[in-house]
């Protein structure tokens, strides 16, 4: 089943109910509807009876596609293993969020980041370095990242802490909705522009996953990303850091409630 939905506010909220007949593996992917390589939700969990699916994207393009199919079936017409009812659209709701950055440091890289997590997909990487529009910020987009040696690397990205320029591989960031993309770069720019110690990795993880979320992006496609580029690099130290960015997410929103909360009393 495909069909598109219209951009009704600029951070849109997009709640698609579903209902299948017994437990099936419901597959769904909305991307831009005119863009390639250009995904902003990717998911396929196991539906039974009625449930739904919401769907945040900020900054919404002026219409998205939405592709859902049973994946025992496949892509079909009128599957009746499942139906889908009624589509609502809403603002995303963040009580906590970022609504306006006054840092223009901050704020400069956040347009940048989503500029180039929206493009991604369409960039050559081929030699290419783009800037944000007032300099401060680099990134150089290689096909592949490699090391002293000309060896490849299994890493999607990294920053120099000297000069500030990301590298960014294709390679990896073609697979990447376009929110998991920018948690990465968050994740860059932390490692030298929150981060005490800038070869801390956890706190850098935490760090862009804070900004990430209060920026209303989806909770599911932070964990996604992240477990994409760790079953690449499997190691012990990425193993505790995915059981902290695990507990991290799952707790951030208790916690910035909590926060809120306290502020307004």
């Amino acid at each position: 089943m495909r069909f598109l939905v219209q951009r009704s506010c600029p951070n849109q909220l997009i709640r698609i109910p579903v209902e299948t007949r017994g437990a099936q593996r419901i597959s769904i992917v909305v991307s831009h509807s005119s863009k390639p390589n250009t995904d902003y939700f990717r998911t396929s969990p196991v539906i039974k009876g009625r449930d739904a699916f919401i769907v945040k994207i900020p900054k919404i393009p002026k219409r998205v596609t939405v592709e859902i199919w049973n994946d025992a079936r496949g892509h079909m017409n009128n599957d009746p293993s499942f139906r889908i009812g009624k589509v609502r659209l809403s603002p995303i709701v963040m009580p906590y969020g970022i609504s306006k950055i006054d840092d223009p440091k901050v704020n400069s890289f956040a347009a940048f980041s989503d500029y180039f997590a929206e493009n991604a997909g369409i960039l050559s990487a081929r030699n290419s370095i783009y800037a944000s529009p007032d300099g401060r910020f680099s990134i150089d987009y290689k096909d592949v990242i490699r090391d002293a040696e000309g060896e490849e690397l299994t890493t999607p990205s990294r920053i120099n802490s000297r000069t500030g320029v990301m590298e960014i591989a294709k390679k990896y960031y073609m697979g990447y909705t376009v929110p998991g993309r920018k948690a990465v770069q968050w994740h860059e720019y932390a490692h030298i522009h929150m981060n005490k110690n800038p070869s801390d990795e956890m706190a850098a993880d935490k760090h862009s996953i804070a900004m990430y979320l209060c920026m209303g992006n989806p909770t599911i496609e932070a964990f996604n990303v992240w477990c994409r580029i760790f079953k690449n690099r499997a190691s012990d130290n990425n193993v505790a850091r995915w059981d902290e960015i695990r507990n991290y997410i799952a707790n951030f929103h208790n916690e910035m409630s909590k926060r809120a909360n306290t502020i307004a009393a």
